[in-house]
């Protein structure tokens, strides 16, 4: 009788249109069953509808050799999308452009030295539309998950291809648009070149491929020193520009999402553009400039935000629970959360976690399964896995937190 009255009490809240929902439904009655193949479409009504995702990384779309062709390249991603099957998993986030280059056809980027030898390299096929046509077999939907700044994480102009804007750009006498820091290269976030590149690109995903949105990380300006984007800030101030470096480049940066967020809304309003941020709230601010707190709660910078809150609950210096929490109460109704965990650390040490949370992810096996059942407590719209090749059933400690969680599904 209690069970009855919990599902009652709970349809009555959610008919009323309180708590955090994700992705309409016309369908308003509570079902427990499988969902998984909904994907983004969802409305939040039951557990098995939740959003479920998982990063497909650049280094585990990376071919084990760059002469493979197309059927073996189809088997080998077929097997990430088996583990995703089984683990109820309904969206994946797929790196397509890690280092300004493309796993698919670009006229904008080069062919990307993730997936050929060298970039710009002819591709042998189209790697992306490999990966989507496996994942519309397990009825699993695919988000585009693109890098915007980066180039590389360590500078070697050799290795970039000559048809690249990030040559082209460098070369130029008084280059703006590429900037040297902390050893690697990334297009300036002050540039207005860069910003109608990284949309235009937006652009052209949408436009060639079946892809349920656009998707970022948490690289955003890459360091906090004052001096590799001072010819940008002087221009701007020369002009009359009152911010101040923090919040000016902070600008820099909701400039590009807003832009990314109206394309992608121009194109169709049933896509989702996503940001994954890192789980340190003020980290973000201070050191990368970007303002979560207004992507949350101010409508026009993102559809749904993934804090990545790789933290163990002992933590030391960022308790899961607490960050959570954190993050909880920053959200508005036109923001849907969906929290990142770290499946990765599974039956490994976190050195960064402090003396009660070092072995933490060794001790236990079911810490995913209680960062879930904590985060749907909390009304979280679901959960994205880092990453794919942890999301398996073969691994000792993987498998183990994997059987723990699928329980709970």
């Amino acid at each position: 009788m209690k069970k009855i009255m919990s599902l009652l009490i709970t349809l009555i809240f959610l008919l009323c249109g309180c708590g955090n929902t994700v992705f309409e439904n016309s369908d308003d009655t509570l079902d427990f069953s499988d969902l998984s193949s909904e994907g983004s479409k969802l409305f939040d009504t039951g557990y098995s509808s939740e959003f479920r995702g998982a990063w497909l990384s650049y280094l585990e779309i990376r071919p084990k050799n760059f002469d493979v062709s197309k059927n073996d390249y189809q088997e080998y991603i077929k097997n990430y999308f088996q583990n995703f099957k089984k683990a109820k998993i309904n969206n994946v986030f797929v790196q397509v452009r890690p280092f300004a280059d493309a796993i698919y056809q670009s006229s904008l980027f080069p062919s990307s030295s993730c997936v050929v030898k060298n970039q710009g390299d002819k591709l042998p096929f189209d790697f992306f539309q490999v990966i989507i046509e496996e994942a519309k077999n397990f009825s699993i939907e695919v988000h585009a998950w693109i890098n915007p700044y980066r180039i590389q994480n360590e500078f070697d102009e050799s290795k970039l291809c000559s048809d690249s804007f990030a040559k082209k750009w460098l070369s130029e006498k008084d280059n703006c648009d590429v900037i040297k820091v902390n050893g690697g290269l990334y297009f300036n976030p002050a540039s207005l070149k860069v910003q109608e590149l990284i949309i235009d690109g937006v652009r052209e995903i949408l436009e060639n491929y079946d892809v349920s949105g656009i998707h970022i990380d948490d690289y955003f300006y890459p360091s906090s020193e004052s001096g590799y984007d001072k010819v940008s800030f002087d221009e701007y101030s020369e002009k009359g520009g009152k911010l101040n470096l923090a919040k000016w480049r902070s600008e820099n940066i909701n400039s590009l999402l807003s832009g990314i967020y109206n394309t992608v809304k121009d194109f169709s309003k049933d896509k989702i553009f996503s940001i994954s941020p890192g789980g340190d709230i003020e980290k973000n601010k201070k050191e990368m400039f970007a303002d979560c707190k207004k992507w949350c709660s101010e409508s026009g910078y993102c559809d749904m935000i993934i804090p990545q809150i790789y933290y163990g609950f002992n933590n030391e210096k960022m308790p899961f629970e607490a960050c959570a929490e954190m993050w909880i109460k920053l959200v508005c109704d036109d923001v849907k959360l969906v929290i990142g965990l770290a499946l990765y650390k599974s039956g490994k040490t976190d050195a960064f976690a402090g003396k009660s949370g070092k072995d933490e992810w060794i001790e236990n096996n079911d810490i995913i399964k209680r960062q879930v059942e904590l985060s749907r407590r909390l009304n979280f719209a679901g959960f994205c896995l880092y990453s794919a090749q942890f999301v398996n059933f073969t691994d000792k400690s993987c498998s183990k937190e994997m059987q723990n969680l699928i329980n709970v599904l």
